[in-house]
């Protein structure tokens, strides 16, 4: 099985990039996946979706992931996850109940239903820009119309969530992420800076 790991980056956040690109290619080269890395700003990286669709032409499954995930359980295969469904898999968000999927680690098989639904996000645009979360909202609202197109994905499947700010407002802060689990992402982690720290330290505490 061909697999590429996907990942979108773009100069406001190379300080974070620099951290969990090189444990990403130790990963790939580990179990003899590819690393597509994507620089471009985030305005326009967030309508990508068609770079996903062009790669499932190559590889057998993509698996996009934030440039702000780092990958705690290295020793996993992405693909023998027995979570994950025929055509695209994300996982719950759990954070806040007005959102209920998190699109920081997504699986993508090459199927055709996988390629449809990355072309009908790209064309749905002018509406998901205004959701809370962009497209990722705009899965939540149509998922039932999709049928196994969509698979979600128990939370820490890969990509357990950590905050401090929960939705980017008050509240308590609080992470799914457990030791042994596969991805560790701070998506609720504010401002950047902090993020960066928090990073730093699974690094080196948890990556070996």
């Amino acid at each position: 099985m061909r697999v590429a790991l996907f990942t979108s980056v773009s100069a406001n956040i190379a300080g974070l990039a620099s951290l969990t690109m090189p444990h990403r290619l130790a990963y790939c080269l580990h179990h003899g996946y590819s690393l597509v890395i994507d620089n471009r700003p985030y305005e326009h990286a967030l309508a990508s979706l068609n770079d996903i669709a062009e790669l499932l032409d190559v590889y057998d499954l993509v698996w996009a992931m934030d440039a702000d995930t780092v990958i705690t359980n290295p020793a996993q295969r992405i693909e023998t996850l027995p979570c994950l469904g025929p055509h695209m898999t994300v996982c719950e968000e759990g954070i806040v109940p007005w959102n209920y999927l998190n699109c920081g680690s997504v699986v993508w098989r090459n199927t055709q239903p996988c390629r449809d639904l990355c072309r009908d996000i790209v064309a749905a645009e002018k509406e998901w820009r205004q959701m809370a979360c962009v497209w990722q909202t705009w899965l939540w609202k149509y998922l039932e119309h999709l049928g196994d197109t969509v698979t979600v994905a128990p939370l820490r499947a890969f990509n357990s969530c950590v905050w401090n700010r929960p939705g980017g407002g008050d509240g308590p802060a609080g992470s799914h992420w457990q030791p042994g689990d596969f991805v560790y992402h701070p998506c609720g982690v504010f401002p950047m800076e902090e993020r960066i720290l928090w990073l730093q330290q699974t690094l080196s505490q948890v990556v070996r």
